[in-house]
C-alpha cells in the first residue's frame, strides 16, 4: 500500500518511579529533590522532573522526538541528572511496578488530589500511591487535535478520522502483550498477589475478581477501555467521562469551579488508553521497568502508529483474531473480539504471563508484528523482548524467583528485610542497565 505521509510525528515517554534510602526503605524524597533542581544553576535544563500524588515518588516527562532512541537518550540525561541530585541526599531510585514491601503512603492535599481521594475514598486512594508506570505517547493524526481548547476535533478527513479509530482499536487489543512484556510487579504490600500486581490493584474490579482495586467501583476512569467504531464515539465517552466525574463533584458538594484544575475534558481519565491533552494517543497501563524494555516497547508503538496513520490499515475485531490475532490481509489487520480481549487476556496476562499458553502465544504474534513494520536498522531495540519470550521470564518472573532463592514462598508474607534487599539489588541493576542502555544508543546510530 502507498503510503501517504500525513505530518511529523513525535514519541515521548513519561516514567514514574519510587525514592528509596540507601537501607532499601521507602523514603519521602520526592520535595527535597524538586527543591535542589530549582536551585540548581544548570543551564538549558527543562525540567521535566514532576512530582506525583504522593511524597515518596516522582514523574520524568521526556521532551517529544521524532524518533524512541532520541526520546531515550533525553530521558537518560534526565535521569543521571535526577540521580546526581538524589545520591548526595542517601536517595536511590526504585523504578518498578510496585514497591516489595508494606508501606503507608503519605499523599499529598492539592486540590485536584483531594477531589480523587473524596470520590475513591482514602483506603482506595492509597493504591495510586503504591503503583508506579510507563506511559508511552505518539502524536494524534493531522486535524485531530485543537491545541488551542485541548480537544478532539471531527471535522477533518474521514481517512484520518479512521486513522485514530484503528490506532485506538489497535493498542487495546495490544494491552495484554504490552502489560505481560512490561510486567515489574509481583508483589504488593508485602505479598504475592500476580505477575502484575500493580494491574489488579490498580485496574481491578470484576475482570480481575478484584473489588478492592482502586477503579473497582469506576472501571470507566481506570480499566481497559472498550473498541470504539468510529471517531464520534471516541469523542462521545470522553464528553460521557467528563459529565460523570463532574457528577461526582456536585453530588459531594465541591465547587464545579475546581473542574479548571483539569487541563481539559481529557485530562479525567487515568486508565490503559487516553486521548491526552497534549495531543497523543497515551499507551498507560503497563508496569514502570528497565530502560532496555522502554525502548524496544517504545520503538514498537512509535512505528506501529506510524504504519496506521501513513497507509490506513482497518483494524477489525473478528474472530480470527483469537486464532490468529494481528493477522494481516491485504489492509485489514485482524485483533480478537474485545470481551476476549477483556475477560481472558487481560486477566491470564496480569495473573499467569508466559505461564499462560495463549498469553505467550498472543505475545508471539504481536512482536512479530510489530517487528514487521521496524526498519532493520532499529530492530535491535526489541532484542530484549525476545529473549523474554526465549527464556518465558519477564522481570517480575526474575524478581519472584530472586525471592525464591532466599526462601521466599508465594503463600507467605514477604518479610522487611527481604523487601528491602530486593529494592536495593533491582535499584542497582535499573542503574547497571540505564548506563547499558545509553551505550547501546551511541553505538547503534539510531
Amino acid at each position: 500500500m502507498q503510503k501517504k505521509l500525513l505530518k511529523k510525528a513525535f514519541v515521548g515517554f513519561e516514567i514514574e518511579f519510587f525514592t528509596i534510602n540507601k537501607k532499601g526503605q521507602i523514603m519521602p524524597a520526592a520535595d527535597n529533590i524538586l527543591k535542589k533542581i530549582r536551585d540548581s544553576k544548570r543551564e538549558q535544563h527543562t525540567f521535566h522532573i514532576k512530582k506525583e500524588c504522593t511524597t515518596h515518588y516522582l514523574e520524568i516527562a521526556t521532551a517529544p522526538y521524532s524518533s524512541s532512541a532520541q526520546t531515550m537518550n533525553h530521558l537518560v540525561r534526565e535521569l543521571e541528572y535526577a540521580y546526581d541530585i538524589a545520591e548526595p541526599q542517601g536517595v536511590l531510585f526504585y523504578p518498578f511496578g510496585t514497591y516489595p514491601g508494606k508501606f503507608n503512603p503519605v499523599m499529598r492535599p492539592d486540590p485536584r488530589y483531594r477531589i480523587q481521594e473524596s470520590i475513591f475514598g482514602k483506603k482506595r486512594f492509597n493504591i495510586a500511591g503504591r503503583v508506579v508506570g510507563f506511559h508511552c505517547h505518539y502524536t494524534l493524526p493531522r486535524g485531530m487535535f485543537d491545541s488551542q481548547l485541548r480537544i478532539l476535533k471531527m471535522f477533518t478527513n474521514s481517512k484520518i478520522k479512521d486513522s485514530l479509530v484503528n490506532s485506538y482499536n489497535l493498542m487495546v487489543a495490544a494491552d495484554p502483550a504490552l502489560t505481560t512484556f512490561m510486567q515489574s510487579s509481583p508483589f504488593y504490600q508485602g505479598a504475592y498477589i500476580a505477575k502484575d500486581s500493580r494491574v489488579i490493584m490498580y485496574r481491578g474490579g470484576a475482570p480481575f475478581n478484584n473489588p478492592q482495586s482502586l477503579y473497582a467501583n469506576l472501571e470507566e476512569f481506570g480499566g481497559l477501555p472498550p473498541y470504539k467504531l468510529t471517531g464520534f464515539d471516541i469523542m462521545e465517552i470522553l464528553n460521557a467521562n467528563y459529565e460523570t466525574w463532574k457528577a461526582y463533584i456536585k453530588k459531594l458538594g465541591i465547587n464545579l469551579r475546581t473542574l479548571s484544575l483539569y487541563g481539559s475534558i481529557l485530562d479525567t481519565y487515568w486508565g490503559a488508553l487516553k486521548i491526552n491533552d497534549n495531543g497523543t494517543l497515551e499507551v498507560r497501563g503497563m508496569d514502570m521497568n528497565f530502560l532496555s524494555n522502554i525502548l524496544g516497547i517504545g520503538t514498537i508503538i512509535r512505528h506501529v502508529q506510524k504504519m496506521l496513520q501513513e497507509e490506513f490499515y482497518a483494524v477489525v475485531p473478528a474472530d480470527i483474531g483469537i486464532r490468529e490475532p494481528f493477522k494481516v490481509e491485504g489492509d485489514v489487520i485482524y485483533i480478537p473480539p474485545y470481551s476476549y480481549v477483556k475477560n481472558d487476556l487481560q486477566k491470564n496476562a496480569a495473573y499467569k504471563g508466559f505461564e499462560n499458553e495463549a498469553v505467550y502465544n498472543y505475545c508471539k504474534r504481536f512482536l512479530k508484528f510489530a517487528e514487521s513494520v521496524i526498519p532493520k536498522e532499529e530492530l535491535a531495540c526489541t532484542k530484549p523482548l525476545h529473549e523474554m519470550l526465549s527464556r518465558r521470564r519477564t522481570v517480575s518472573d526474575d524478581m519472584l524467583k530472586f525471592a525464591q532463592k532466599r526462601g521466599y514462598r508465594k503463600k507467605d508474607a514477604l518479610s522487611n528485610k527481604l523487601a528491602t534487599e530486593i529494592a536495593l539489588h533491582y535499584s542497582g541493576k535499573f542503574m547497571e542497565d540505564m548506563r547499558s542502555t545509553k551505550d547501546f544508543i551511541s553505538t547503534h546510530a539510531l
